[in-house]
């Protein structure tokens, strides 16, 4: 198991948190977050409180002014006749100042819905008094107004001999809801931030001691595996959640140490392979280069073949004529000695020229030599020297192999014959499409191949005359025509044909027969 190297195993320096991170780091958040939970909690109770007491302290001094009034009213209602001005005076203010909550109390008469004055512990009546004086009378009953400046009034109705008479207001102060209010306000806004401070720092103690010293060994740990030292291992403090974490890491860190040392060792096996696979790739290149060569010459010396047994042919028939035109003039004996001797020559020198127009025929028409091939592994050289070609133009080429005889043939020329018809069907995809070559058994122990693209096609009335030579569906300066005139050509040296169909705007389909080759075992039996 390799180690990392010294440049490796340095973990980077950790740089101090800037302003910009300080605000997503967690030791600041989690204290941040803890000081707006405080804040809002303790905020909330002190507000839940304060309303309480006001709302209990502000019950409180109703009921206390309710309980006068009603006391007041209790004690005129009881009397045998009005007592003077100056006593009820005295009176009403012996019920103010037991109350401290009480300012004044107003007591007024009602007659025909209009208040009038009949004692009060202040020296100025308000129209607010005399209103509500009126609206107890009016509704006997209890009636309260809406605080105005922190004083508050409570109308009480008063009867005499069973009818109502009057009506006592009591006006008293809301100052101690006020005090109390601003007492709290003065409460909450020293104690509550106090109060948050206090608990924020005991809880970022807390924390640092039981989360981020853990976390940040953790992440210091990760920083150094982040820069390849597998090798280190985070310390485990206690056995928490954090701990767990810690030890997940740890195992994680040691499986990655052995994948990392595998890998190390497929990439060197794979480096190996792929050395051996591009060694093969450039002697598949070579022989690709080497093909094109000997395909670019068999159509050159096609071209030449074609071109000297035309010729030849075209020679021969007008040479055989012209010797026998001669040898009929040697033959009347009208003809002299001398005219005799100057036949003769020419017979001979016609002989010549019939001789080296039938040795350009031989040529032309030399064999091919052949050896025992398996179609199979041929095909697969075939793809394996088109497929390149074929997938940088975006053509897909399938193999589709069945148990097939072998034939006795030039691998060679077979095997450019077939390249031909695969570069064919190339130049009719010029969009893409797919090549799909297939090799099965053929009737009478014969090897059937087929070449089917998705091409263009062939129209109908060339496709009957695209085995002569010079005949291209090609535009010019991209054919010679000879292409599948060498194809025809070969197969016929090798026993075999080849034929064609196509349809215009589907595709075409070139279909091979060879002969099988014979059986070893029954050429040696014969033999024997």
């Amino acid at each position: 198991m390799t180690t990392p190297g010294p440049e490796l195993q340095a973990a980077p320096r950790q740089s101090r948190p800037s302003v910009a991170n300080l605000f997503v780091s967690l030791r600041v958040r989690l204290p941040l977050l803890v000081a707006l939970v405080l804040s809002s909690v303790i905020g909330a109770a002190g507000y839940w409180e304060l309303r309480v007491f006001e709302v209990t302290i502000t019950a409180d001094l109703l009921d206390e002014a309710q309980s006068t009034g009603q006391a007041v009213a209790d004690d005129i209602e009881i009397g045998d006749e009005p007592a003077r001005r100056g006593d009820l005076n005295d009176m009403l203010r012996e019920f103010a100042n037991a109350v401290p909550s009480i300012r004044s109390i107003l007591l007024a008469s009602v007659d025909n819905d209009t208040p009038a004055v009949v004692a009060s512990t202040s020296s100025t009546e308000g129209r607010d008094s005399l209103a509500l004086a009126r609206a107890a009378s009016a509704r006997n009953d209890v009636v309260t107004s809406a605080p105005r400046q922190w004083i508050r009034l409570v109308g009480v109705p008063v009867k005499r001999d069973g009818r109502v008479w009057g009506a006592v207001v009591v006006a008293y102060s809301l100052g101690s809801v006020q005090e109390l209010r601003r007492q709290g306000r003065s409460v909450v806004l020293w104690f509550v931030p106090a109060a948050v401070i206090l608990m924020t720092v005991a809880v970022d103690l807390l924390m640092r001691r039981l989360v981020h010293q853990p976390i940040g060994a953790i992440r210091r740990t990760m920083q150094r595996a982040q820069a390849r030292d597998l090798a280190v291992r985070a310390p485990v403090l206690r056995e928490d959640e954090i701990g767990a974490v810690a030890r997940g890491l740890n195992e994680m860190l040691a499986e990655l140490q052995e994948v990392n040392a595998s890998l190390q060792e497929r990439i060197g096996d794979a480096t190996s392979e792929l050395r051996a696979k591009n060694e093969q790739l450039v002697d598949s290149y070579g022989r690709v280069f080497a093909l094109r060569e000997a395909l670019a010459r068999a159509e050159q010396m096609a071209a030449v073949g074609q071109m000297a047994a035309s010729v030849a042919h075209q020679v021969g028939t007008p040479l055989n004529l012209i010797s026998g035109y001669v040898q009929m003039i040697r033959e009347d004996e009208d003809t002299g000695p001398r005219a005799g001797r100057r036949l003769e020559i020419v017979q001979e020198q016609i002989a010549k020229v019939t001789s080296v127009v039938r040795a350009m025929l031989d040529h032309a028409r030399r064999p091919m030599p052949k050896e025992r091939t398996d179609l199979a592994e041929l095909l697969r050289r075939v793809c394996d020297v088109a497929r390149p070609k074929l997938d940088a133009v975006g053509v897909r080429l399938d193999l589709e192999i069945a148990d097939a005889p072998a034939v006795m043939a030039d691998p060679v020329q077979l095997e450019l014959a077939l390249l031909n018809l695969v570069t064919n069907s190339l130049d009719a995809m010029p969009a893409g499409g797919a090549i799909t070559i297939s090799l099965a058994p053929g009737g009478h122990g014969r090897a059937r191949i087929e070449v089917a693209d998705t091409g263009t096609g062939i129209a109908p009335d060339l496709l009957p005359r695209i085995f002569e030579p010079w005949v291209t569906t090609k535009q010019a300066g991209r054919g010679t025509g000879l292409g599948l005139s060498i194809t025809r050509d070969v197969l016929a040296g090798h026993g075999g044909t080849i034929s064609a169909r196509s349809e215009v705007g589907v595709g075409s389909v070139f279909t091979i027969d060879l002969p099988g080759a014979p059986d070893p075992g029954a050429a040696e039996e014969r033999g024997a």
